[in-house]
């Protein structure tokens, strides 16, 4: 097939995003100015294209680092999901080519073990399984399996239909106590976000305010959005959505204030992001894994509420090569 594999520079960004633009599987998270906003992911990058008859037909970004003395590749490191990213160039023939290139390059470099998270189902504009089947045919192996809740879209009053009883219970209670917008006060979301996480968990978002605003100022207003719910104007609960592509809206951060838990302020959130994206056309609403320790252990309860809305789940495979 004569695939030609590069390592990215600065000079392929405008192919990089156009590729990711136009591709069956890519998202905005797969841009440059996603990866790019996170300066640890300038210091390690080994991200690589894949060119076919001098075009960019795929792409993968990596980062490059040691652990405890194992030199890794891995896709990636700081994002919910790396792996390849094609476009209709790539068949099974080609996609066992890309593979093997990169094995390859990995072990000219001194790399001990390969490590990819492809873009799930969900995100998939077309059937393209040749990615999974390719690395599986060059020995990859599942390093773990998570679960991601996802609600498909469509008719708004058909997707509310498949709620659960105790959901379309507690939406219509939170809906008669608070009020729910698109908002641009970040700020004000991201002390509820940071209280949350530190009562709950005892961490912090993975982004700071200052980190997110970066985000937020380089990928643009319209691809992040913030679903908020307000009660007595005061913020009290939000979401942050990622719209990733076309298809797909990715809930990224989720917090409300306990103090207002008696309104079930998030099911309300819930219901009006579900609302919106049926409204302008997007075919899911992804609420995120209820799985921590890479799948072994289960939130129930988490599960149960994500479910609730009508939510099915999807695969979020992780694969690995150990080479010798």
């Amino acid at each position: 097939m004569k695939l030609v594999i590069t390592r990215y520079s600065d000079e392929h960004a405008p192919a990089w995003n156009e590729l990711v633009e136009n591709s069956i599987n890519g998202t905005f998270l797969h841009s440059r100015q996603f990866f790019d906003h996170n300066p640890l992911n300038k210091q390690d990058d080994c991200s690589f294209l894949f060119f076919k008859k001098n075009k960019v037909a795929a792409v993968i970004p990596c980062s490059l680092y040691e652990r405890e003395g194992k030199r890794i590749l891995h896709s990636h490191m700081r994002s919910t999901y790396g792996g390849f990213v094609i476009n209709e160039e790539i068949g099974m023939e080609e996609a066992v080519e890309m593979v093997d290139k990169l094995v390859t390059e990995a072990r000219a470099q001194g790399v001990q073990e390969i490590i990819i998270r492809n873009p799930f189902r969900i995100f998939h504009r077309k059937l393209c399984d040749e990615i999974d089947y390719a690395l599986w045919y060059h020995g990859f192996t599942i390093k773990s399996r998570e679960l991601e809740t996802a609600v498909r879209l469509g008719g708004y009053e058909q997707v509310q239909s498949l709620y659960d009883d105790s959901t379309k219970r507690s939406v219509k209670k939170s809906r008669q106590n608070v009020s729910v917008q698109l908002s641009e006060d970040f700020k004000s979301y991201w002390t509820v976000l940071e209280q949350n996480l530190l009562k709950k968990h005892n961490t912090k978002p993975t982004h700071s305010y200052n980190d997110f605003v970066v985000l937020l100022n380089k990928v643009g207003h319209d691809k992040i959005k913030l679903f908020a719910a307000f009660k007595d104007s005061n913020l009290i609960a939000g979401i942050i959505v990622f719209v990733t592509n076309n298809m797909v809206l990715h809930a990224q951060y989720i917090a409300s204030d306990e103090l207002y838990q008696e309104f079930r302020p998030l099911n309300a959130v819930i219901d009006e992001i579900i609302q919106w994206g049926c409204n302008h056309g997007y075919t899911f609403l992804n609420l995120g894994t209820s799985n921590t320790d890479g799948g072994r252990t289960i939130n129930g309860g988490l599960f149960r509420f994500k479910e609730g809305f009508g939510g099915r789940n999807t695969l979020r495979e992780t694969m690995h090569l150990i080479l010798k």
